[in-house]
């Protein structure tokens, strides 16, 4: 039997109701955990709901405050980490967990998971398709910065490091609970942390297709993904030099599906209100930070006036300027954090006014060739 988990912060209170729902209705299931951030008003009223949902399914739902468990910012970690331990000490066979805001969660994705631990897998990921300019914090941080830190091995194999959606046998929580580099990443980075751990385990990895998709809350500007950005950045830099996955580790994933035409056509942020970000003064401090970009990069981003004049942010650029961060950047360091996050957004931007324009087949099979390139396993050049 499974425990199933959902970190809540700010969610719509009926979607996290109607999750808890689901997976406590589930034959599978022997208990639901929402782990919450502390708002009182979200606490009554899960605890509320909990309470007749227990009832309803004869499942025990519990509502748990997060816990400071971890020494960067309180956030998603925190909740991850007061789960992970809780769990390890309960000793549960399975531990799911998923983000709370999806709102096409059914039990479908339960399912999933569970056959393929059935199955034997030790470590059984959710991925689904994505819109072409949705998760741009995967496409040009997390899983290029797999690429160039772990070449060769399951991390770039790994089609999202950042999803929320994983299930864990008891070994695997045993494992995680015991892991300080984990437990201390309280913040955003506690997926990448998660993904990089999982892989040097031992146990066998699955990646299970949900076709669907995941529908949830978009953007507007980029500039609300801000602290995540940096968060992931600093946990992808914090891998450097890590232990890296064994050759012979057990990697596997449901084929590719049809994507859903609904989802080719989604636009994930708003391109005007992102690009006026870049209008924003520099400080002394991260003019001279840039002044030591690889070649022009720096020069070229300072006099960016028009999305045309963001052509020169190529994968090529951006590689190196991805290396250049994974060496030097700083979390809590202000002309670091300022730098770091204009760049990927002149990245995020580029991409989305340039190979976007393919079409969505074009897009993907453009953003994967980028994370071959940065691996090293082709010669080739990517097309721009």
């Amino acid at each position: 039997m499974s425990l199933v988990v959902f970190p809540v912060n700010e969610e719509d209170p009926a979607v996290v109701v109607s999750n808890l729902s689901v997976a406590a209705g589930h034959e599978r299931v022997e208990e639901v955990w929402a782990v919450t951030a502390g708002n009182p008003d979200m606490t009554a009223s899960l605890e509320s709901a909990a309470a007749e949902l227990a009832t309803a399914h004869d499942t025990p739902i519990a509502v748990l405050p997060q816990e400071r468990v971890g020494t960067l910012r309180p956030g998603k970690g925190d909740a991850m980490n007061t789960a992970i331990r809780a769990a390890a000490e309960r000793g549960f066979a399975r531990a799911h967990f998923y983000d709370s805001d999806i709102t096409n969660f059914d039990r479908g994705w339960i399912d999933g998971a569970e056959s393929a631990a059935d199955r034997g897998y030790g470590v059984v990921r959710h991925r689904f398709p994505r819109a072409a300019t949705d998760a741009m914090i995967t496409w040009m941080v997390t899983r290029p910065g797999l690429a160039m830190l772990f070449p060769g091995t399951i991390l770039p194999r790994v089609g999202q490091p950042l999803g929320g959606e994983i299930l864990l046998s008891r070994k695997a929580v045993e494992l995680l609970a015991a892991d300080h580099a984990v437990s201390n990443r309280s913040d955003w980075g506690i997926d990448t942390v998660l993904t990089h751990a999982t892989s040097t385990m031992g146990l066998p990895v699955y990646e299970h297709l949900v076709e669907q998709g995941k529908l949830h809350a978009l953007y507007g500007s980029l500039g609300e993904l801000r602290t995540m950005v940096l968060e992931c950045l600093d946990a992808v830099a914090a891998l450097k030099g890590g232990e890296a996955p064994q050759p012979d580790a057990v990697f596997h994933a449901d084929p590719p599906a049809p994507v859903p035409e609904s989802l080719k056509s989604t636009e994930a942020f708003d391109m005007e209100a992102s690009f006026s970000l870049l209008a924003g003064e520099w400080s002394g401090a991260e003019a001279r930070l840039a002044g030591t970009l690889p070649g022009d990069i720096g020069k070229r981003l300072a006099s960016v006036s028009d999305p045309s004049d963001l052509v020169f942010m190529d994968e090529e650029r951006w590689g190196e300027t991805l290396r250049f961060l994974i060496e030097g950047f700083r979390l809590g360091d202000e002309a670091w954090e300022s730098l770091a996050f204009r760049l990927w957004l002149a990245r995020v931007l580029a991409y989305a006014t340039g190979p976007v324009r393919r079409g969505y087949d074009g897009a993907l099979a453009y953003l994967e060739a980028t994370i071959r390139r940065y691996e090293g396993r082709t010669d080739q050049d990517v097309d721009p």
